[in-house]
């Protein structure tokens, strides 16, 4: 059984992550599954903690019990989310970006910074058909995903079913106040992905890879049409009555996606790694280095959403002409 200094620690990283319209009694007693009196004694240390229900807490709530006892500031431990190379692994994972992101809603006043390198991954959602060929391009080159492997791309056969939980996990990241930081190297990934995939025959059709290009065009003209308003909103929907969207150009290219969600309580640090996979971590060391990361690429960034009008402009329009470019290379070959 756990000691009571670290039951103490557990309870206190666990009243972080209860959501506000809920109690840490109800929350516990359902992962549990003791009645109600039992749980108060638990939490009041009169009764003590069985080292399996506190195993069942920390898994349940995205802790470590090693991380509890542990206060070494260079060991950091993550949770590892990982595709499993199978299409049943990619909706598993889709479930568990849901998931994160619902428990991060749960928090209260929150905030998210993303430090992007390629497109932010909830923003293709918007946009079915980019999104279908992100998927399915990650799922042949660098997932190997049987399901892809011999199969050109075709608009005509895509899996709605990913595409609908990548949206609510979209619809989710809408909810919250953002602040993206893009350089002019964002559209590279995609563009190079998408040439390579036409020149090795991985689309059926021409048509559909000049319309995926089409797709990136219409995502970059929606981010700018967010940046102008600082307002985050679906592409068929009017933009919400408060702002909350900062998206700032920096001249360097960003080395990684890291993503940080920020409470009053809590701060959790993700880092993407191989396309979708990402690892999570709320060690206040490493969020608080992190977080001073950002803090720095934002300082050295210009602010880009409602404010420099001539710098958005030609920031956006430069990245299309970069899609312009591929566009044709396609079309002529």
């Amino acid at each position: 059984m756990p000691s009571l200094s670290l039951q103490q620690r557990l309870f206190k990283e666990i009243r972080k992550r209860i959501p506000k319209h809920s109690s840490m009694e109800l929350e516990m007693g359902r992962v549990l599954g003791k009645p109600f009196l039992e749980i108060l004694e638990i939490i009041n240390y009169q009764k003590e903690l069985s080292l399996n229900d506190a195993k069942k807490l920390a898994d349940h709530f995205g802790l470590s019990i090693d991380r509890l006892t542990e206060f070494q500031p260079s060991v950091v431990p993550f949770r590892f989310k990982a595709l499993d190379y199978n299409l049943h692994s990619l909706r598993d994972y889709f479930y568990a970006v849901l998931s994160e992101l619902r428990s991060v809603d749960g928090w209260g006043p929150r905030k998210l910074i993303y430090a992007a390198n390629d497109f932010p991954v909830f923003t293709l959602f918007q946009f079915p058909e980019l999104a279908a060929f992100k998927l399915y391009f990650w799922g042949r080159t660098i997932y190997d995903l049987p399901v892809f492997r011999d199969r050109p791309f075709s608009l005509k056969e895509i899996d709605k079913i990913n595409l609908q939980l990548g949206e609510r996990a979209w619809r989710q990241y809408l909810k919250m106040p953002s602040i993206e930081i893009w350089s002019s190297d964002i559209v590279g990934q995609v563009l190079k992905q998408i040439f390579h995939a036409w020149k090795y025959g991985y689309f059926r059709e021409k048509e559909d890879a000049l319309l995926v290009c089409d797709q990136v065009n219409l995502l970059l003209d929606h981010i700018r049409l967010q940046a102008e308003q600082g307002r985050k909103f679906h592409p068929d929907n009017y933009p919400p009555k408060r702002e909350n969207y900062q998206l700032y150009y920096n001249e360097v290219s960003i080395s990684n996606n890291t993503i940080l969600f920020s409470s009053e309580d809590i701060d959790v640090a993700f880092i993407l790694q191989n396309a979708l996979n990402y690892l999570v971590t709320d060690n206040p060391a490493f969020c608080l280095k992190t977080e001073a990361w950002l803090s720095t690429m934002i300082e050295k960034s210009t602010l880009i959403s409602i404010h420099n009008e001539g710098l958005r402009n030609n920031f956006f329009d430069s990245l299309k002409e970069n899609v312009t470019f591929v566009k044709e290379r396609i079309s002529i070959s």
